[in-house]
């Protein structure tokens, strides 16, 4: 584990640490957290998200405008793989849930390089995991840890979906965004509400330009995109059903 995020001084610094967790099970990156810090009450009957974020990397889970380990302008963030049918090939199992949109602020954005989407994330940790129903979770390997940014070509890919969210959040139709508007930037509910149950609030949030609440709601990046990252950053060719391993 790494015991102290702070004396970690580069981004590159902290990737060869993070290299470490590759070909590792859930079981074995708990065993270490443990044997590195007595106090550590890390199982592997915690999410793996949990245990690799918090265990490992010692970020708390927060919903601050910065990114996780804001010294270094990095983003820490575990999904996982899932395997095809005859487990030849891996693809992404879900999207990427990112920020909670702030529906005012980003209305006042003049491009996406001054939203909170890229602020943030500008830079991920990602550590891809497999999850696997043949494996009980303690078993689950780690397969990819890498650095991603969000270089001028990303923002171009994802520019187009995110001028079409502002566009409609000044025209006043937040609440009407839906993820199949957009091909690889969209937004994603994220409350435990029912947004369509007027007393209830914990799902709602103000919007400028209108009267009615929008639903509160995440940056994500859809899983063909996600596809795409991994394939450009390891030179894999994704055919039907992902990339072979």
């Amino acid at each position: 584990m790494i015991k102290n995020i702070l004396k970690i001084k580069t981004q590159e610094e902290l990737l060869r640490k993070a290299l470490w967790l590759e070909g590792k099970t859930l079981a074995e990156i708990v065993k270490d957290i443990n044997l590195s810090d007595k106090d550590s009450r890390v199982t592997t009957k915690g999410n793996v998200g949990y245990v690799i974020e918090n265990g490992f990397f010692g970020v708390k889970k927060n919903s601050d405008a910065l990114p996780d380990i804001p010294h270094l302008g990095i983003e820490i963030k575990t999904s996982p793989l899932k395997y095809n049918s005859d487990r030849t090939k891996l693809t992404v199992k879900e999207p990427l849930s990112l920020n909670i949109i702030n529906y005012f602020d980003e209305a006042k954005c003049d491009d996406i390089k001054d939203s909170s989407l890229y602020k943030k994330n500008k830079t991920i940790l990602f550590v891809f995991y497999i999850h696997d129903n043949t494996k009980l979770r303690s078993q689950y390997e780690v397969k990819y840890v890498f650095l991603w940014h969000i270089d001028d070509a990303v923002l171009n890919d994802l520019r187009p979906d995110y001028k079409k969210i502002q566009n409609m959040i000044l025209e006043g139709r937040a609440h009407e965004i839906h993820q199949y508007q957009h091909e690889f930037l969209t937004l994603c509910p994220k409350h435990n509400g029912t947004f369509n149950d007027p007393s209830e609030m914990t799902s709602k949030r103000k919007q400028p330009f209108s009267e009615l609440p929008a639903e509160v709601r995440a940056f994500r990046i859809k899983n063909s995109y996600m596809n795409m990252i991994i394939c450009k950053n390891y030179g894999f060719i994704y055919e039907k059903g992902g990339w072979k391993v």
